[in-house]
């Protein structure tokens, strides 16, 4: 049940991107996903396999849909997010794009729990909430950290 779910969550998120208009060249889309998706799955590891203090379960399938939440679902979102962010003008509309981007992720997580993906051992989910919200300061810091990088110019003699 949690791979359909987590699928079709998946190709929702991957809708939306697709859909929404591109404030982000791909180059910075590409390096988004990947350096979340990095973080995301180094993250899931250590709380997870080395400091066990999540357990995630054995069952294949369900298995299969932590897997698509971990490596698609959150950094496709965190694309989304920053294409959303970079497109609105306002601050009060930007927090709002990040409170909504974060939500999602808790209610993904809180879905992840209710089908029996993880159990939490050592761990709550306002831990999982400061961990989304760090990485979607993260992504906005590796944002301007791009568009920063690609504006300089090489001096000529």
């Amino acid at each position: 049940m949690a791979f359909t779910i987590f699928f079709v969550c998946a190709w929702l998120i991957i809708s939306v991107f697709t859909i929404i208009p591109k404030r982000l060249t791909l180059i910075e889309n590409t390096f988004i996903f990947l350096t979340t998706s990095v973080i995301s799955i180094n993250w899931t590891w250590i709380i997870n396999e080395e400091l066990k203090y999540v357990k995630i379960t054995e069952d294949p399938s369900n298995y299969a849909g932590f897997l698509i939440f971990r490596s698609i679902i959150i950094p496709t979102l965190l694309m989304v997010q920053m294409n959303l962010y970079n497109s609105s003008s306002s601050p009060v509309k930007k927090a709002l794009i990040q409170i909504a981007s974060v939500l999602c992720l808790v209610l993904l997580t809180i879905l992840s729990r209710v089908l029996d993906v993880s159990d939490y051992k050592n761990w709550n989910l306002s831990f999982d909430a400061i961990y989304y919200v760090s990485l979607h300061l993260f992504s906005i810091g590796v944002s301007k950290l791009i568009r920063k990088s690609t504006r300089i110019e090489v001096k000529q003699p």
